[in-house]
């Protein structure tokens, strides 16, 4: 197969995700102005509830499929096997949550809405079989992907403003949701089906086990240590913890989906240099797109949380204004995500360090575990104190993966360079720019645009007077295509 451009792939990527966080954007504030407060807590507690036979139904098949596939996509008949292989595992893990699922909701339903709502999410299970876009993004489909995405995006913003119209409305939301997501899967499905045949010849189903396994917990490591903050918060605290836990963690997590294109779309050509023993090509793309990577990520999350209360405003008619201080930590502690999804996406899974990463997970698992409980016996679990004490897990397992790997894989690579701390101390004068910017007594949007044009601003200066390598490439870029 003819190589695809990185940087080609990577704007269609991030096309794709900007309007993933386009259309939240435009319909989360309709929603969250719009829906009974209490019925849309009761609804978010029981997706949190779900999310976790969600994510093991899907038990890894995404992130070791593309991982992969992207090794034997120039081989049909390697790919049809090991696509058949897990397609069937994919039926049969879903199945057997289904089932369970099922059970749990009848225990768990203290009213008929809550058992509706419980009961319309199963569409999302039977649509996660189909939940095989792997495949495109191992072919480097991002053209098909991208197209797609926005056609079933702009029906589900259609959906919601023709369905959703009182507060009382959340069965109609959640069967819109549910909806998209099969509808999503089911399209690519029928794509992929066009080249992609089933090929039942030595099927291996329990030889992927321990590599799904182990895939399973890296593609959800983040939603397992926040999931637990959720869960815990909706039995222990109270149903509106939840949504306030959430709802700042969504936009950030929204947001931070466009720069982790960066890292998406190099994961088949890393994985292609590590197959072929490429070291040095591997290293170099490796490192190139941490610092890329950083360069976006940090003034992003700062810049929201410097703008947390314009923004928590925004989002929920004011209904959350006051929920403020869960964005700004999430807006730090999606920094710390950011290393922890290059070490684990970009170096130890690629690098096929499963039994160390399984075991690392684990234990700071624990670790979490340990500290969400002991904040429920002092009386001190909150959103913020949830998200604070995950931050410090995922931390403290991102440090001990980085020393763990940079001893065993032998390639030379750095989180924090001189370029990444220098994005992280201009980013934090946004905050004493934002707080100066408010004092003046504006009104929101005023506000907004203001002290995003001065952080901007200062940030491009910096960038361009310090000679950062990206800017130079851009600069580069654009220059050859006027020449042309």
């Amino acid at each position: 197969m003819k190589q695809k451009s990185v940087a080609k792939n990577g704007f269609y990527k991030a096309i794709l995700n900007i309007f993933n966080l386009l259309v939240p954007l435009i319909i989360g504030p309709y929603i969250t102005g719009l829906l009974s407060k209490d019925l849309y807590a009761s609804y978010n507690k029981i997706f949190a509830e779900f999310s976790i036979f969600l994510v093991i139904g899907a038990f890894g098949i995404y992130n070791y499929g593309l991982r992969e596939i992207s090794r034997v996509r120039d081989n049909p008949e390697k790919r049809d096997k090991l696509f058949t292989s897990l397609f069937l595992t994919g039926i049969i893990s879903n199945i057997v949550m289904v089932i369970i699922y099922v059970a749990y909701a009848f225990l768990r339903s203290e009213s008929k809405i809550e058992l509706f709502l419980y009961f319309t999410m199963i569409i999302q299970i039977v649509a996660q079989v189909f939940y095989i876009e792997f495949v495109n993004e191992a072919n480097e489909d991002y053209v098909f992907i991208t197209k797609k995405t926005i056609i079933v995006r702009t029906l589900y913003l259609i959906s919601i403003l023709v369905f959703v119209r009182k507060p009382e409305d959340i069965l109609p939301y959640s069967i819109v949701v549910s909806m998209t997501v099969l509808l999503n899967n089911i399209i690519s499905y029928f794509y992929i089906k066009r080249t992609v045949r089933f090929n039942f010849k030595g099927v291996k189903i329990k030889h992927h086990f321990i590599p799904l396994f182990v895939a399973f917990l890296i593609a959800n490591v983040e939603i397992l240590y926040t999931q637990l903050d959720k869960v815990m918060l909706g039995n222990f605290v109270s149903d509106i913890s939840v949504t306030e836990y959430t709802l700042p963690t969504t936009l950030v997590g929204m947001i931070a989906a466009v720069p982790l294109a960066l890292i998406s779309v190099v994961i088949p050509r890393l994985s292609s240099y590590i197959g072929s023993n490429d070291k040095e090509q591997y290293k170099e793309l490796l490192n190139k797109t941490i610092n890329n990577y950083m360069l976006i990520v940090i003034p992003m999350s700062i810049g929201m949380s410097a703008l947390a209360i314009e923004i928590m405003e925004f989002y929920s008619k004011g209904k959350y204004t006051y929920i403020y201080p869960v964005l700004i930590a999430a807006g730090f502690a999606r920094i710390i995500y950011g290393f922890q999804s290059i070490v684990i996406n970009l170096v130890m899974y690629l690098n096929s360090m499963e039994k160390p990463l399984t075991l690392f997970l684990l234990v700071f698992g624990i670790l979490n575990a340990i500290f969400n409980t002991t904040l429920l016996i002092l009386g001190k679990l909150t959103p913020v104190s949830a998200l604070v004490t995950t931050a410090l897990s995922v931390l403290l397992f991102t440090t001990f993966s980085y020393f763990y790997t940079k001893a065993k894989v032998h390639v030379e690579y750095k989180l924090l360079t001189k370029r990444i701390i220098g994005y992280l101390a201009v980013s934090l004068t946004f905050f004493p720019i934002a707080t100066y910017i408010r004092g003046l007594g504006l009104s929101m949007w005023p506000t907004i645009f203001i002290v995003m044009a001065i952080c901007a601003t200062i940030y491009v200066v910096y960038l361009v007077v310090s000679k950062d390598t990206f800017v130079l490439e851009a600069y580069d870029i654009v220059k050859r295509k006027i020449k042309k």
